[in-house]
């Protein structure tokens, strides 16, 4: 398959509108394939980070959260985004402990996914956390509605299994982390 990267010529670049998490702008490509100029939309924004922690009892820690997207609670891991100028791995020990009041003895990097490659620039950094436990009271923000859940490692497994994560994100933190813990 031929390599196509840095083959699309920027031709002009445009601020479009600033979206709190993110901001919009417009690109002006030119596809090598036509020679044609495009215009195309990119979100632009900080890298994010999710935990797959797993706790002292040997369970898997899973958030209930609305998404106001689909209008839904749904389970995930928890997570969110890297604070300007934040490493990773703070960030990902920082929401952690927002989200849920829990810490964890053990870090491991787990890689990263672009959120959302069709239009965005950003990328999803995964962790594994062990020996997990709460240790305060989650300090939620004001569009947070978060319910910690401590899951079998078999539960979530069956649930990767069945499709029943809807963000992808959480689909593949999940993934990784059960490889994660396979390898260590």
């Amino acid at each position: 398959m031929q390599d196509k990267k840095n083959t699309w010529q920027l031709l002009e670049s445009e601020p479009a509108i600033d979206l709190k998490l993110f901001k919009a702008r417009f690109d002006q490509v030119l596809n090598p394939r036509t020679k044609k100029a495009a215009r195309i939309t990119i979100l632009t924004g900080n890298d994010s980070v999710n935990v797959f922690a797993f706790t002292q009892s040997g369970k898997v820690l899973l958030i209930k959260q609305y998404r106001f997207g689909i209008g839904a609670y749904i389970l995930e891991l928890p997570g969110g985004m890297v604070d300007d100028g934040e490493d990773h791995q703070q960030a990902a020990k920082r929401e952690l402990m927002e989200e849920t009041g829990y810490s964890a003895r053990e870090w491991h990097y787990m890689g990263c996914v672009a959120s959302n490659p069709v239009f965005m620039d950003s990328y999803i950094h995964h962790y594994l956390a062990l020996g997990a436990g709460k240790v305060a009271e989650p300090e939620l923000e004001d569009a947070e509605d978060i319910e910690a859940l401590e899951l079998p490692l078999a539960q979530v497994e069956q649930m990767l299994r069945n499709g029943e994560f809807q963000h992808p994100h959480t689909v593949s933190g999940v993934l990784r982390g059960v490889e994660g813990l396979k390898r260590l």
